[in-house]
């Protein structure tokens, strides 16, 4: 008979890539139960994965409290491994509800507050919470050593899934971003893309696409910035595509954008969009962070700075270099940082050790 595995996250069901393929590729081994508020989108079923949904609709204290209860109800009278991805609030409590249970903490991000006071104030409460848990994962060692719970933590590094198999041609430059527009100050590619295609749309077809949704006035900014320098359909802007349906966003690229701003917050968090990218076997243009330097090299791709020039310099870089990539020998290159060898050669290996 299959141990229970319940699997505790913020998000609904099939709407967080990790806990997404964390079920995909664990439900044959455990008993996998997911409790995520409902947040009113589609549902996204998975045979072998019964899904607890709860309602957000109530003020913030009665909804814990709604939550905390169900939780309790999925783990009261069996001897499961809980799995929560931090759960500001929710975890702690859980953790003090159930002290002989066993409870992992999963760390996925730092706080990525653009506002110094409210950033302290969040990885403090982070880091408070954390002591209070004997098993942690977290996303990098940077983050563990950041949040300075290095001593027990188990690195359970970002993964991706194969979104495309098709191997690129490279004689035309389509390039994508994928992931959120929020604090990520998309519009500076927008500039540096305007140079490039300036100076070399007589001689390769070229194109960019932005998939992702950030506030109003972000959104607005590069449709503005988009007709402002006429290149309506040459820059497309897609809005949210869930990631179930990103599939022929990938096919039709052949360029990955990993573009990144260069600061202190962000430097520590592993980018799931180079992942993905290079698993689809595409070259990256990427901003220097700490970890897409562990990642890209001249094989499969160009680093560079968080400016409009430097993303030009990087494209021309790319085009300079197209014929060299190979795509088929990145994605190969690439599989050890795919969700599949992640779940079962780490994770899967560290909660046989809690059963």
């Amino acid at each position: 008979m299959k141990p229970d595995l319940v699997i505790i996250n913020s998000e609904q069901f099939g709407y967080n890539p990790a806990t997404y393929y964390y079920c995909k590729y664990l439900r044959d081994k455990y008993k996998i139960i997911y409790i995520g508020w409902d947040h009113n989108l589609s549902r996204i079923k998975m045979p072998g994965v019964r899904v607890v949904y709860i309602n957000r609709k109530k003020k913030f204290i009665t909804r814990s409290v709604n939550f905390l209860k169900h939780a309790l109800i999925e783990i009261n009278g069996k001897s499961p491994i809980v799995f929560i991805k931090y759960f500001k609030g929710i975890s702690l409590s859980l953790r003090l509800l159930k002290p002989k249970s066993c409870i992992v903490l999963d760390i996925r991000t730092g706080s990525v507050e653009p506002e110094l006071i409210k950033r302290i104030v969040q990885d403090i409460l982070l880091k408070f919470e954390a002591k209070f848990f004997r098993n942690v994962t977290v996303i990098s060692q940077s983050l563990a050593e950041k949040l300075k719970i290095a001593h027990k933590a188990h690195i359970l590094p970002l993964g991706a899934d194969v979104l495309s198999k098709t191997d690129k041609c490279f004689d035309k430059i389509n390039l994508l971003y994928v992931g959120t527009l929020y604090n990520r100050n998309i519009e500076i590619t927008i500039h540096g893309f305007k140079q490039f295609y300036d100076k070399f749309k007589d001689e390769i077809s070229i194109s960019y696409t932005i998939v992702g949704s950030g506030t109003g006035k972000e959104e607005k900014k590069l449709k503005d910035l988009i007709g402002y320098y006429q290149l309506k359909g040459v820059v497309h802007l897609s809005g949210h595509v869930p990631h179930t349906k990103l599939s022929s966003y990938f096919n039709a690229a052949n360029i990955g954008v990993s573009y990144i701003p260069l600061t202190g917050y962000y430097d520590v968090q592993p980018p799931t969009k180079t992942f993905e990218y290079l698993l689809s076997g595409m070259p990256v243009v990427g901003t220097i962070t700490s970890e897409n330097k562990k990642i890209i090299n001249p094989a499969n791709g160009v680093l560079i700075h968080d400016s409009a020039k430097e993303f030009c310099t990087g494209l021309t870089r790319i085009y300079q270099n197209l014929q060299a990539f190979d795509s088929s020998k990145i994605r190969r290159k690439s599989m050890s940082f795919s969700w599949e060898t992640i779940v079962k050669k780490n994770l899967m290996y560290y909660l046989l050790k809690k059963s």
